[in-house]
């Protein structure tokens, strides 16, 4: 069994006014801590606010706003260093969802310490959009956005019925994006959920796939692995461990978030009852793999010592 583990430190906050529902670190930025939080409005202007966090201050600030035409249900950041202005958003206008690239200009030399001890959020700016991923879905059909940490190039959309695969391109005045490659669920009863891109091998994705896992090797997009049953009910979350390759991280609806070593997965390394209902995610800390952080439809949050399953042990 797991140890959970709360003990809090001191907390900081920071309100944006309106409701949000995503999340994401600015994956470009590798020297500070920074967030992209994206709002969820359907009937009113929405925004992403670029968020800087002291961890020495225990402060929160926001550095950068820029607006979004429509409602963000999901948002994801450039790897590149180099490209850490660029930002993918799954949105939706209230019918139908799209999926767009955009730029925040001036993200790169925004300050990283708040000008006063009570800093206000800077006034909106506009943010380009370069291109669209594919053609408007319906509602809910985008489950996730992936950008490859290991091949910036590429990003990858998962629907309940598609993968697909695209390449980028960025020029200096212009971006662009080709599809290639794109799989469909193994069969009919089954559904895409999540997946995750392998940090240690850079053409395998995960994929949860009703209650099942498998990964595709996105050079021929054909299955590498298939783990049928993984999980009772529906896989919700995939996550890879950052320091030991082939240990895998799944949670699902069966209340349980389970360890695998992808060489040997007929059995999981480790499977915890975690949460009284869905665990709708559970990912490693990226610096300390011993730490799983899990949330659930239970409204709880909880952290985790998985020391049996970390190289680190």
């Amino acid at each position: 069994s797991l140890p959970a583990m709360f003990e809090l430190s001191g907390t900081s906050s920071y309100n944006t006014q309106r409701q949000s529902r995503c999340l994401s670190a600015l994956e470009g930025d590798t020297d500070h801590n920074t967030f992209v939080l994206a709002t969820l409005v359907l009937r009113g202007e929405n925004q992403l606010h670029v968020i800087d966090f002291n961890e020495d201050t225990n402060e929160v600030w926001c550095t950068r706003v820029y607006e979004h035409p429509s409602e963000v249900w999901s948002c994801v950041t450039c790897p590149a260093p180099e490209n850490q202005d660029l930002v993918i958003t799954a949105h939706s206008n209230g019918s139908e969802q799209r999926i767009s690239l955009w730029r925040m200009e001036g993200v790169a030399e925004r300050e990283h310490s708040p000008e006063s001890a009570t800093p206000l959020p800077p006034a909106p700016s506009k943010m380009p959009e370069l291109l669209q991923l594919g053609v408007p879905v319906p509602l809910s059909d985008t489950r996730a956005v992936l950008w490859n940490t290991v091949l910036p190039e590429q990003v990858t959309t998962v629907h309940r019925e598609s993968v697909r695969v695209w390449q980028l391109s960025h020029g200096a005045a212009a971006s662009s994006a080709a599809e290639s490659g794109h799989a469909s669920p193994p069969d009919d009863e089954r559904v895409f959920g999540c997946g995750r891109w392998d940090p240690h091998h850079a053409h395998a994705l995960a994929l949860g796939c009703g209650c099942g896992l498998i990964t595709l090797d996105t050079r021929t997009m054909r299955e590498a692995l298939s783990v049928p049953s993984a999980h009772e009910q529906q896989v919700r979350c995939v996550d890879f461990n950052p320091n030991k390759p082939n240990v895998a991280l799944t949670s699902g609806d069966d209340y349980r978030i389970k360890f695998w070593d992808l060489r040997k997965p007929s059995t999981p390394l480790l499977s915890e009852g975690a949460h009284s209902h869905w665990v709708t995610s559970a990912l490693y800390n990226r610096f300390h793999d011993q730490l799983v952080l899990s949330c659930g439809t239970d409204s709880l949050v909880k952290l985790w010592r998985a020391a049996s399953v970390s190289p680190a042990a």
